[in-house]
């Protein structure tokens, strides 16, 4: 996952809480591309990410009196985008998935391997590694939102239990079952892809 950047500054933040159109476009041009690929990778559907996108600015402008000042902008402003992105999604009641050819970090629970290196993997290697792709992203695509969420910020996101549970205010007891209840469900929808 590339390194993400780092805060707006804060006076940008308040002018665009104040109102001021340079300031507020600054934060889009700072965000835009974060919340674009969440919104991506929860509906796997480009035209609906960039309705997705544009709707999170307007829901920002709106919004904006909600914001502390005293608290940091980007938690609660991506609080903000992942929440409307989820709700889009399920709203939209869409069963597509996310990327799975960008880099995520680690591998623990076994369900991504690393793809062959395309340089030095043969033509069955590539279409191997290419219907495990598919066979992961439609199983993904299937899994319930509620799953959805908790598994795109984990693995698209990078973010630990604890930081999604923030994200999503819910607690982190209930973050850890449901990563386990997905993968679980995930695993048992790869065993009868496999067995297809």
């Amino acid at each position: 996952m590339p390194p993400s950047r780092p805060d707006p500054d804060h006076d940008v933040v308040l002018r665009a809480r104040g109102g001021d159109p340079a300031a507020f476009e600054a934060l889009v041009r700072h965000f835009q591309d974060r919340v674009h690929a969440l919104a991506y990778r929860l509906t796997y559907d480009r035209e609906l990410a960039r309705d997705i996108t544009q709707d999170v600015f307007l829901r920002l402008y709106e919004k904006f009196d909600r914001y502390d000042p005293s608290q940091p902008f980007t938690p609660w402003f991506l609080r903000l985008a992942s929440n409307y992105a989820l709700n889009a999604r399920q709203r939209a009641k869409l069963r597509k998935t996310h990327s799975l050819d960008a880099p995520l970090g680690g591998d623990e629970d076994g369900l991504r391997p690393d793809p062959p290196d395309p340089e030095q993997a043969t033509a069955p290697e590539q279409a191997a590694a290419s219907e495990e792709r598919r066979a992961i992203r439609a199983a993904v695509r299937d899994l319930p939102d509620k799953y959805a969420g908790v598994v795109a910020l984990y693995y698209l996101e990078g973010l630990g239990v604890k930081a999604i549970g923030e994200r999503l205010e819910m607690p982190v007891g209930t973050v850890k079952i449901r990563l386990h209840r997905a993968r679980d469900i995930l695993r048992e929808a790869l065993r009868r892809l496999e067995g297809a």
